[in-house]
């Protein structure tokens, strides 16, 4: 038989996120690179949440509209959010960059922050509060020895999936396919943690964080090169061309290396 507290745990630690996702959109405002990354993570982690809800018989459809409310400002954000890390490593590179390619890169930057303003803008707040606040309530419901076996379930069948896609390929066709679905293992390991501490579980955790990390700034480097393939059929100038093949030779050595460092965790660990 289940305890109060159980539920209790478990609405609070959904609630928990649905507040820190308010409060990072209310930051977003700003436009700095730090909070839309936050706000994307938040978005990422309540998702994983949501998706969760759908393996039990709530009477309710709270979390199929949140995730629905969610998609615009998500989307909106990741455009956002590749141009800044682009920006970023741009400055980081250590080359002088172009007044020619920051004119494209500002550009870009302008078009995407003006969207990203009407996409929060036209996000209902007190829409979402009431769904979050609706969802919680049914959680009450939930089984938590049942959600417990189920979520155990979910995280083993996303690790096979994990381990199959990375034994398919030796490149890096399947990582960031991979990298999602460490971050759904990762936010259901949290909540199974803060319903039950356990050492082993936290070890567990601490594996795929480190992972899901150097894949994430993998995909950094990714979306950076992407991004200079574009620059360089949009921009001419043999001496813009020098540059961006320098950039992209010292990108994809950066890549690589983060790579076979998230493969050695992977091999290692999946």
């Amino acid at each position: 038989m289940q305890s109060k507290e159980e539920n209790i745990g478990l609405s609070s630690f959904y609630r928990e996120r649905f507040d820190s996702f308010l409060n990072n959109l209310s930051l977003a405002k700003q436009i700095k690179e730090e909070d839309i990354h936050k706000l994307r993570v938040d978005i990422k982690y309540i998702r994983s949440l949501l998706l969760l809800i759908e393996e039990f018989d709530l009477d309710t459809d709270a979390g199929s509209k949140l995730l629905k409310q969610l998609n615009g400002i998500f989307n909106s954000a990741g455009k956002l959010r590749a141009l800044q890390v682009s920006k970023s490593l741009l400055l980081n590179s250590n080359v002088d960059i172009p007044s020619e390619i920051m004119l494209v890169l500002d550009g870009r930057m302008n078009v995407s922050v003006e969207k990203f303003g009407a996409k929060w803008s036209e996000f209902e707040i007190l829409k979402f509060k009431k769904g979050a606040a609706s969802l919680c309530s049914s959680l009450n419901q939930v089984n938590i020895s049942e959600l417990k076996i189920k979520t155990d379930s979910i995280i083993h069948d996303e690790l096979e999936i994990v381990n199959k896609l990375f034994n398919s390929s030796q490149g890096e066709e399947y990582h960031h396919e991979i990298r999602k679905l460490l971050k759904v293992v990762k936010a259901l390991q949290q909540l199974l943690l803060a319903l039950q501490d356990d050492e082993k579980r936290r070890q567990a955790l601490d594996i795929v964080n480190s992972t899901e990390t150097l894949l994430g700034n993998w995909h950094n480097y990714l979306v950076m090169d992407k991004f200079l393939i574009k620059l360089d059929k949009e921009l001419p100038q043999p001496s813009v061309k020098r540059i961006l093949k320098n950039l992209k030779n010292q990108n994809n050595k950066l890549k690589l290396e983060l790579k076979n460092e998230a493969d050695k965790y992977l091999r290692k660990h999946f």
